[in-house]
């Protein structure tokens, strides 16, 4: 088997401009975003935690938490769902 050593040093230049440039960016921290984590809760748009707009929407609609709730049984009968609940079991819940 005969290989171009013209191919291979490309292929070794092209190798090494991805490993000094990264397609993905993300900070020193590993975040993928340098927002930071003290606005977190604060943006009426953001979708979690407690005072987000799925918890807002599931507090006030019950069909929607009723259609989440048959959701979350679901995931309860799956080993996925299984191995969550006996660790949220032996941990002392979702605190």
């Amino acid at each position: 088997m005969a290989f171009d050593p013209k191919v291979i040093v490309q292929g070794n230049a092209d190798k090494q401009k991805l490993q000094e440039n990264p397609t993905v960016g993300f900070t020193a921290s590993g975040a993928s975003s340098p927002e930071p984590t003290q606005q977190l809760g604060k943006d009426p748009t953001r979708v979690a935690g407690p005072g987000g707009a799925f918890a807002l929407r599931m507090m006030q609609d019950p069909n929607f938490a009723q259609n989440i709730a048959g959701w979350r049984d679901l995931f309860a009968q799956s080993n996925q769902g299984m191995e969550f609940n006996q660790a949220i079991n032996q941990t002392g819940g979702m605190g």
